[in-house]
């Protein structure tokens, strides 16, 4: 199924024409420097990868199949071409990403993925049942395991047909890897019981992390410590050139976090001279554990509107990292970009909001419900709210 609602362009060796590129990397470095701004630099996030959102009518139907990598390719130039065309914002700067889902390294692990129509693809379940199991895991083979061959050969293809930069796929981090091949409440009993061997569980997944992301980046002609884009927001040069994921730091506690995440994170940022930390939901609790990351230096948090957590990060973290507050665009616009300017920092701040045709944040209640609107429009009313609250517009 092609997409419908936005242009598609050719397939063939497209370079789309360089469009402030240079002014958006200013601004991005600028708030990773903590440098004095008016306001601090904003993305409208609607030229997306990911189908999370996105009106099913758009999606191709070979998205994700070994061999669909020419719809991925057009899927994606189309909603650059449609963001550069209509969509206003500071920083967005074009890229492409194999994209895959948040499963590629467990599904190189042995993890059975389930495709539905309209959704990301996801882990059936756990593998590993047993502490002695992990004694025997082998790192996988990127051109025969899992999803890593659809990834390499979808990174061939793009480099073949486009001059644009092109990124690893999504980056679920060592945490996260491990929860997928053992699940939630198995490795937490396991960190108790079996601490040894959760360290070389998490020993394990770094070093199958970088290992597959430096492969990527060779694949695809990108520097070891640059390259990267958390969320569609570009690393400065400098400031690394990696992002994880690490959603499920919501969920642990402060003193399992710091003993058994906290060192192995460290090493995947240092692997690759810095980088940036995502997640999802309220982690206000692991504020400080972030902090004391090696090699941190930034925070991309999708934060469900929960701005007190963002407005504590900024007085734990300082000028430590950068904090890009995140969240798709939420249906009352005017009551959260109000709350979030009220408090926020001008200084080591980025905003990004992500208009989706199906998803919106229901803000004050931290959900995100069911929508029918166009992200097009959307996006033009998010940028003029927010130039209007943030005192820009006017001027």
């Amino acid at each position: 199924m092609e997409p419908t609602s936005r242009t598609n362009l050719p397939e063939t060796h497209t370079s789309l024409p360089e469009v402030h590129t240079s002014e958006a990397l200013q601004r991005i470095d600028a708030a990773y420097r903590h440098a004095d701004l008016d306001r601090p630099p904003v993305l409208i996030g609607d030229a997306n990868y990911w189908i999370s959102g996105e009106d099913p009518d758009r999606i191709p139907a070979d998205y994700f199949d070994e061999g669909g990598y020419a719809s991925q390719l057009s899927f994606q130039q189309a909603n650059i071409a449609g963001h550069r065309a209509r969509t206003p914002d500071d920083i967005y700067i074009p890229y492409l990403l194999p994209w895959y889902g948040t499963v590629v390294v467990p599904s190189a692990m042995g993890c059975r993925i389930l495709y539905q129509h309209g959704e990301e693809p996801a882990v059936e379940g756990p593998v590993i049942e047993d502490p002695a199991e992990v004694a025997r895991l082998e790192l996988p083979d990127p051109e025969h395991d899992g999803l890593m061959p659809r990834v390499l050969a979808c990174i061939d293809h793009f480099r073949a047909n486009s001059s644009l930069p092109i990124s690893f796929t999504d980056n679920q981090g060592p945490l996260n890897i491990a929860l997928n091949l053992v699940g939630l409440e198995r490795l937490i009993i396991w960190m108790f019981e079996h601490p040894t061997v959760v360290h070389e569980l998490m020993d394990f997944c770094t070093t199958a992390l970088v290992d597959w992301v430096r492969l990527q980046k060779a694949r695809a002609g990108a520097p070891i410590d640059s390259g990267a884009f958390p969320h569609m927001i570009a690393i400065p040069a400098g400031f690394g050139g990696v992002w994880l994921s690490e959603d499920d730091s919501t969920v642990l506690s402060p003193d399992l976090y710091r003993k058994f995440v906290v060192p192995y994170n460290g090493r995947v940022f240092e692997a690759f001279g810095g980088g940036t930390l995502h997640y999802c939901g309220n982690a206000r609790h692991q504020l400080e554990n972030y902090l004391a990351t090696p090699g941190l230096v930034g925070v991309n948090a999708w934060c469900m509107g929960e701005f007190e957590q963002i407005f504590e990060a900024q007085r734990i973290i300082g000028d430590r990292a950068v904090i890009m507050v995140c969240d798709y665009t939420p249906t009352d616009m005017e009551a959260y970009f109000s709350d979030l300017f009220a408090g926020l920092q001008t200084r080591g701040t980025i905003v990004a909001t992500y208009p989706a045709a199906t998803t919106a944040l229901n803000y004050g209640t931290a959900q995100v419900v069911p929508v029918k609107r166009d992200p097009a429009a959307v996006a033009v009313e998010a940028w003029e709210t927010i130039e209007r609250i943030s005192g820009r517009s006017g001027r």
